[in-house]
């Protein structure tokens, strides 16, 4: 049986452990990012074998569907899909940048769901659509997230009408939305939330997350042990929003 799953931002820190654990988990991942995260990607990493890896722009169709067809033969279905790119970008009130804004909502919400349009028909009857999106769609207090977290806040419901016009494939389709997660952070990331000391005091567990942490989740809600489980939002977030 065919276990290939599409990890899209897969050469990210995050992307990179969903796709080992997806490994370690039986699945055949292929990893699809933009040229330059792939290249950047030490092709001797050890930890990666298993994991294949394809050009991916989740902003342009076109690149999307040249990706699929590279990764996958003609009449070959998918074992599933983990829409995992994104970007995130500060929008404090009076310096709201018009690029900023568009990039946003081209990767984060247009990018997932062309890339679900492309992949759904290639999806096998019983397979599932991991969707990630933040704990900024459901928690207000990284000050300048305001526009990241509303693209958050439609995953959210992206994934609950997906499921609904999936289920009668089969395909489950949940939301993974993590908190704070160990990664290099971006300028971006940094201002709105303070830096992973202010992070990990939101968190009742006090600390920020681990990538690894999210991936475990992410194979679970692949896999038939979350067979009962579809349009549901999962947080990982150390308790940052029940708190």
């Amino acid at each position: 049986m065919n276990r290939k799953v599409i990890v899209t931002g897969g050469a990210g820190v995050i992307g990179l452990a969903i796709c080992r654990r997806l490994v370690e988990g039986g699945f055949d991942p292929v990893a699809a990012d933009l040229k330059d995260a792939v290249q950047a990607v030490d092709p001797t990493d050890a930890s990666l074998a298993g994991v294949d890896m394809v050009v991916m722009d989740v902003s342009d169709r076109g690149s999307i569907e040249n990706a699929v067809a590279t990764v996958l033969e003609p009449g070959e279905q998918l074992a599933g899909l983990v829409n995992c790119a994104g970007v995130l970008r500060d929008s404090f009130l009076g310096e709201l940048d018009e690029a900023k804004l568009e990039l946003m909502f081209q990767v984060n919400i247009a990018g997932m769901a062309r890339v679900t349009d492309v992949c759904a028909p290639r999806l096998a009857h019983g397979t599932a659509i991991v969707n990630v999106g933040s704990l900024t769609g459901h928690f207000s207090r990284f000050t300048g997230a305001s526009v990241y977290g509303a693209t958050k806040a439609g995953i959210a419901a992206y994934t609950r009408y997906l499921a609904d016009e999936l289920a009668p494939r089969g395909i489950r389709v949940n939301n993974i939305a993590p908190g704070v997660i160990r990664a290099p952070m971006s300028p971006s990331m940094a201002r709105v939330s303070g830096g992973e000391e202010v992070a990990a005091s939101y968190a009742m567990l006090k600390r920020i997350g681990e990538p690894r942490e999210v991936a475990e989740v992410v194979e679970f809600m692949l896999s038939d042990r979350a067979s009962f489980i579809t349009a549901q939002t999962l947080l990982v977030d150390g308790g940052v929003v029940a708190w």
